[in-house]
C-alpha cells in the first residue's frame, strides 16, 4: 500500500467529526480549581442564570458572546459544571481546541462522571494526537453509558495507535447498537483498507457512499479506497457518475 495514501486514509478517519472552525480571539482559560468561598456559594443562583442566558446565546449562534457568558459564570462561581462544560463546548466550536481541553478538564474536576466532559476531554486528546491518553475517557464514558459515538471514539483512537484489529471490533459492536450509523460505517470501511483488507473496505464503503445520506465527502473516500485497491478505472467512474447501490 502507498504510504501516502494510506496516511490520507487515517487522516480522514481521525478528522471525522471532531474539527471546528478556527478563531483566535478567545485565548483566556477558566481559572485553576479551587473550594468554593463563601460568597461564591452566595453567588451560585447567579451563575446559574448566567449559564441560562449562555445556552439560550450560543443556541442562537453568538458562540464569542456565549464563551464570554459561560466565563462569566465560572467567575462568578468556579464549581459550576454546566459552566465549564458550557464553555468547552463553545470554544470547541470556535476551534480553540487547547483552552476547550482545559475547560472540560476543569468540569471533569467538579464531576468527574460528566460524560459530556468526558467525551470533550477525549475528542480534544484525539485532535491533538495522543490517542492513548484519550482511551482513558472514552473507556470511562463507555462505563456510564452504551453508545454508538463512543464506540466509533475507542475505534478512532485504536486506528491510530495502528491497532485496526481492536479498531474494528469497536466500530462493529457500535453499528450493532445502531446499523444506519454513517460515520461508524465509514470508519471501518477506512480501518479495513489501513489493515489491508481492501476488498471488505470497499463493500463497507460502497454501502456508506449509495445512502441517500452521504455527502461528497463519503463518495470521494470511496474514490479513495478504490484507488488504493488498485480499482483505478472504477474509481474515476464512480468519481464523475455518483456512487449508487
Amino acid at each position: 500500500m502507498h504510504r501516502t495514501l494510506k496516511t490520507a486514509t487515517a487522516a480522514i478517519i481521525f478528522a471525522s467529526g471532531l474539527t471546528g472552525c478556527a478563531n483566535d480571539l478567545l485565548t483566556h482559560s477558566i481559572q485553576p480549581s479551587r473550594a468554593a468561598k463563601p460568597d461564591e456559594n452566595i453567588n451560585a443562583p447567579k451563575a446559574e442564570a448566567v449559564v441560562r442566558v449562555a445556552q439560550a446565546t450560543a443556541q442562537s449562534g453568538n458562540w464569542p458572546m456565549a464563551a464570554s457568558l459561560y466565563r462569566r459564570a465560572h467567575v462568578l462561581h468556579p464549581n459550576n459544571l454546566n459552566a465549564a462544560v458550557g464553555l468547552g463546548t463553545i470554544l470547541n466550536k470556535l476551534g480553540v481546541h487547547q483552552k476547550a481541553l482545559s475547560a472540560f478538564l476543569k468540569a471533569l474536576k467538579i464531576s468527574p462522571t460528566s460524560l459530556a466532559a468526558l467525551r470533550g476531554a477525549g475528542n480534544k486528546l484525539i485532535l491533538s494526537r495522543q490517542p492513548a491518553n484519550a482511551l482513558e475517557y472514552f473507556k470511562k464514558a463507555l462505563t456510564l453509558k452504551d453508545e454508538p459515538r463512543l464506540y466509533n471514539a475507542m475505534g478512532v483512537s485504536h486506528d491510530m495507535l495502528d491497532k485496526y484489529g481492536m479498531a474494528q471490533a469497536y466500530y462493529r459492536t457500535g453499528l450493532k447498537r445502531k446499523p444506519d450509523d454513517l460515520s461508524l460505517r465509514n470508519n471501518l470501511g477506512l480501518s479495513l483498507m489501513l489493515s489491508g483488507q481492501s476488498e471488505d473496505a470497499v463493500i463497507e464503503l460502497r454501502k456508506v457512499a449509495g445512502d441517500r445520506r452521504a455527502g461528497k465527502r463519503h463518495q470521494l473516500n470511496l474514490v479513495l479506497v478504490l484507488i488504493m485497491a488498485n480499482e483505478h478505472n472504477a474509481a474515476f467512474i464512480d468519481l464523475e457518475n455518483g456512487v449508487t447501490t
